[in-house]
Formats: structure tokens, sequence, C-alpha cells
């Protein structure tokens, strides 16, 4: 009994991670270039129950992973847009390199572009100083009047970590990859099947509630009777 306790609220506390990477994927449906944050779990026994019949319990595999999955793209007119198909845009953060499939840039007062926290956007000669006749091709290049200054420094990458929830961390890899200025790539939440996941968490997290309950009124009897 006190195995089926300890189980259903393990299992419970499984739940309410999982509830949280969901919740934090529904909070950033309107955030472009947001990527879907994922977790899997599997069954680890599945027990009978007096009232309840068989009840599953789980753990989990992976916290969070996250889907790099493209999204549509959608047009803002804004130069300092940028968006990648089948790639990511590299930028400086206090050292560390960070990638993006998906910028709304700025300039800064030294002239540099930078994104809204402040990080500054890599060209292959270095962070970029931007000039406002430039434009920017598909293949990453900048141009001015029809000739390159410089080229935006992307690459396809080994996610291996999230950063401010829409930059990554990982290994460059070999890409074909288009960009569109004034563009931004939309979030890739799947809000329908989100919200049918956090449904799916409620009816678990209640099955085991009545577990806990079932397994705590028949200890209470067993208890009564020894004593």
């Amino acid at each position: 009994m006190l195995r089926g306790i300890y189980n259903a609220v393990s299992s419970n506390l499984m739940l309410l991670r999982a509830q949280d990477v969901i919740e934090d994927n529904l909070l950033h449906i309107q955030t472009p270039g947001y990527k879907q944050k994922n977790f899997a779990f599997t069954l680890t026994e599945q027990r009978p129950i007096v009232g309840l019949g068989n009840v599953s319990f789980g753990g989990l595999l992976s916290y969070p992973y996250v889907s790099i999955e493209q999204a549509s793209l959608e047009e803002t007119g804004r130069n300092l847009d940028l968006a990648v198909s089948g790639g990511f845009l590299a930028v400086d953060a206090n050292g560390q390199r960070l990638w993006a499939s998906s910028l709304r840039m700025l300039v800064d007062e030294q002239g540099y572009l930078v994104t809204p926290e402040g990080y500054r956007v890599l060209g292959k000669n270095g962070p970029i100083k931007w000039n406002e006749n430039y434009n920017v091709d598909q293949q990453g290049n900048i141009l001015l009047n029809d000739q390159i200054v410089d080229s935006f420094l992307i690459s396809d990458v080994n996610v291996q970590e999230v950063v401010n929830d829409r930059y990554f961390v990982g290994e460059q890899l070999q890409s074909n990859f288009r960009v569109f200025q004034t563009y931004l790539e939309t979030s890739n939440v799947d809000e329908i099947g989100q919200v049918t996941a956090l449904m799916t968490i409620l009816r678990h997290y209640q099955s085991n509630v009545k577990v806990v309950q079932a397994e705590d009124a028949a200890l209470a009897k067993i208890i009564n009777i020894m004593v």
C-alpha cells in the first residue's frame, strides 16, 4: 500500500513537471521563433487498485526536449526582421555563441545590429555594423549597391540547450538555407495538441489522487484492525 501511495505521488510529480512544460509552450504561442518544448514518459508499472481497476504509473524519460520543426513565416515589412528556413542565425551573448531561427533586430548606439536582449548579431567578419541602405539576399549576404559587404553567420545546429526560450546552444551542421528579410518565423507550438495533452495530464492526475485516497483508506482499516 505504501508502495502504491509512493508510485501515485511520484507519478503526479512527473505530471506537474509536464504541465509546466505545456503551460510554458502555451504562454509563447505569439513569440516569434519560439520552439515547442516536449517531454517523454513511459509507463513503469500497472497495478490493480480495489475500486479503481488497473492503474498505470509512469516516469519521465526526457524533460524537456525541443521541437525544431520549422514554423510558418510571417511578413512584417520591417527591414530589420529576418527569418531563416533551414538554419539558424548566430548571435554573441556576452561571449557565448547562441543561435536563433528568427530575429527582430535593432541598431545600438554604436551602429551594430543587436537583439532586443542586447546580443550582437554575428556576420562572417564578426559583429555586424549596419547601414540603412543595406539589403539582405536569400543566401544571407549583406548587399550595398549589389556588392557583398558581409554575410550573416548562418548554420544548421544540433540543438543541445535552450536559452531564454528562443535561443539555442549546439554544434554547427551543414545546411541548405534560405534567408527572408522583412519576415519573422512564428512560434511552432501546436496549440490544439498542447491543450489536449493538458487535459490528459489532468485526468491522470485525478486518477492518481483517487489511488492515494483508496490506499490510505485501506491502510487505515488495517491499522484499526491491528489496534
